[in-house]
């Protein structure tokens, strides 16, 4: 028997030691990132650093304007709508909204919108009357595979040559998140749905990420309700099953495979919804739409801290995921969490290059009391680097039909407009 005692304990030791691996991944090494703070609303780097921003005052804002870091600096006409995307792919600048700005070398090369063609009707039922419109799309993230240029409109997608002529246009039944990934296809996501597209436009796969997991919580509905309804005959559960988690996506990195990021909302059996935890989650998915592996990360997401927007980086073997402007962490390909921190101030967007991640800034308006002048200060933030560790969940890719229309779409030179642009 004392032989066995020991022989008893080092199987419980390995026996806990393999489920503490399983059910949390620890930080394994060191992210060694620089941070820097750029004043500007977006930011991109390539061959150099670029930010855009405006000219602003505190009663209005002024032109906009594009710089190359420690290089030129351009000033746009003040009447362009850009305001939602900077993206440099091989030394060639795009800035876009409503207007579409194309830069090289400091100098702008061309500016133009995507307009769609549509018809309308108007008269009477008997004699409709059809009447042509145009709308101009807003964009919100453009990607490149090198020869072609991918837009977001989050109505649909549109893919252009690099001096924006039009291929093709599509439109999906639900507005799409900001984020737009392209590989083998074009990775796009809209709530807790990740879709693919083909690059011809054509629907491949969409899934909706749901929660194997449930859990039991009781039915909650005033006594009376429950009573008038069992006279009916109608029988009320007073538990009833839902799942342990709902997902919301926001960032989506497609390459070898697919890695998503959004936030996860845990539901406890002694808490009602809105008390529930809201946590950093992270999956990763073949490029067929299978799930491959799926976690939260053990962190408490604040209530007051939801922007629907966010961006995964890839940097050689390891990725960094940036969530709802707040939370920013390192993760390789296994899932394996490398350095997580909370970035605390107003952070618009954000690039690496060289191992520096440069976190864009926009400035905001302060009153000085003293003489009631007014001027624009930098926001201060504060990246704090936090100790936290992953658990795998239990996460069901369950497949949706995917409806994708083609839509007439051109690009024509811009001019000024006054009509209000479609988002």
């Amino acid at each position: 028997m004392n032989r066995m005692l020991p022989l008893v304990c080092i199987a419980i030791i390995l026996a806990a030691s393999l489920y503490v691996l399983q059910s949390s991944k620890m930080k394994s090494e060191s992210s060694d990132y620089r941070f820097e703070i750029v004043e500007g609303r977006k930011i991109s780097v390539n061959n150099g650093v670029y930010v855009f921003g405006f000219i602003e005052n505190c009663t209005e804002r002024g032109a906009p304007y594009i710089k190359m870091i420690n290089g030129w600096n351009l000033t746009l006409n003040e009447d362009l709508w850009i305001s939602n995307v900077l993206k440099c792919f091989d030394g060639r600048i795009y800035a876009a909204g409503v207007d579409i700005a194309k830069i090289e070398d400091g100098r702008i090369v061309w500016i133009k919108n995507l307009v769609t063609r549509g018809v309308s009707y108007e008269g009477t039922r008997e004699n409709p009357i059809p009447v042509e419109y145009e709308d101009y799309l807003n964009v919100f993230d453009i990607e490149s595979d090198g020869e072609f240029l991918y837009f977001n409109t989050r109505g649909g997608v549109v893919k252009t040559d690099e001096d924006l002529n039009v291929i093709w246009a599509v439109k999906l039944k639900s507005k799409l998140n900001d984020d737009i990934s392209v590989s083998d296809g074009i990775y796009l996501t809209k709530g807790d749905n990740i879709i693919k597209l083909s690059k011809d436009g054509k629907p491949e796969w969409a899934v909706s990420l749901k929660s194997k997991e449930k859990i039991k919580t009781k039915v909650e509905i005033p006594e009376e309700k429950r009573k008038i309804a069992e006279k009916e005959g109608e029988k009320i559960p007073e538990f009833e099953e839902l799942p342990k988690y709902s997902i919301e996506l926001y960032a989506v990195y497609a390459g070898e495979n697919v890695y998503v990021a959004g936030l996860a909302r845990e539901r406890f059996r002694e808490l009602p919804l809105w008390k529930s935890e809201v946590h950093p989650f992270l999956t990763k998915l073949s490029r067929d739409g299978e799930i491959l592996w799926a976690e939260i990360i053990n962190v408490t997401y604040p209530a007051d801290h939801y922007v629907a927007e966010g961006k995964i980086i890839k940097d050689g073997k390891r990725f960094i995921a940036w969530v709802s402007n707040y939370v920013l962490f390192v993760f390789d390909e296994n899932g394996d969490l490398i350095s997580f921190y909370l970035l605390k101030g107003y952070i618009s967007d954000l690039d690496l290059r060289d191992g520096t991640l440069y976190l864009a800034c926009p400035p905001v308006c302060k009153e000085k009391l003293e003489n009631s002048e007014v001027k624009f200060e930098r926001l201060s933030v504060k990246v704090e680097e936090k100790s936290a560790s992953v658990t795998p969940i239990d996460i069901l890719a369950e497949k949706q039909k995917l409806k994708v229309e083609s839509v007439e779409c051109y690009s024509k030179n811009w001019e000024k407009k006054t009509l209000i642009p479609f988002s």
